[in-house]
């Protein structure tokens, strides 16, 4: 450490390292079928993986079904039957027209409501035309 290097001295030592690991490469000894080797371990374990997850939707769809078999057992049916609320249809008469007379006030009231902010927000706009009127 306490020994000054020249500039090649460093890239030799890193050139005699990198040729003694390719020659110690050389020496490993690589079988020849060592890709078909890993293409085979590759495949296996993708099967296993698709095997799980076809258990793991398996799994899901039927506990989906037996929740739905449990809401539908558990709820009770209801047979809804409209009946008359009243005896008198003279008096359901009356009823229904004060019903309408609501709805009639509440929609006019949400007209007045929108045609107001319609106003507002085209009051600007008949301004510019005003003033482009005045220019032509």
């Amino acid at each position: 450490m306490g020994r000054n290097l020249k500039t090649s001295e460093p890239e030799e030592i890193l050139r005699k390292g990198l040729s003694q690991m390719r020659a110690a490469d050389e020496d490993i000894p690589v079988p020849e079928d060592l890709s078909r080797m890993i293409g085979r371990t590759v495949d296996r374990e993708l099967g296993r993986r698709r095997g799980r997850m076809r258990l793991v939707a398996s799994i899901s769809s039927v506990a989906a079904a037996a929740a739905i078999a449990a809401v539908a057992l558990i709820v009770p049916v209801d047979s809804y039957e409209p009946q008359d609320t009243f005896d008198d249809p003279q008096q359901a008469y009356t009823e229904v027209m004060k019903a309408l007379e609501i709805l009639g006030t509440n929609f006019n009231r949400g007209l007045r409501h929108t045609e107001d902010i319609v106003n507002r927000a085209i009051e600007p706009v008949d301004r510019v035309l005003e003033k482009y009127d005045d220019i032509n």
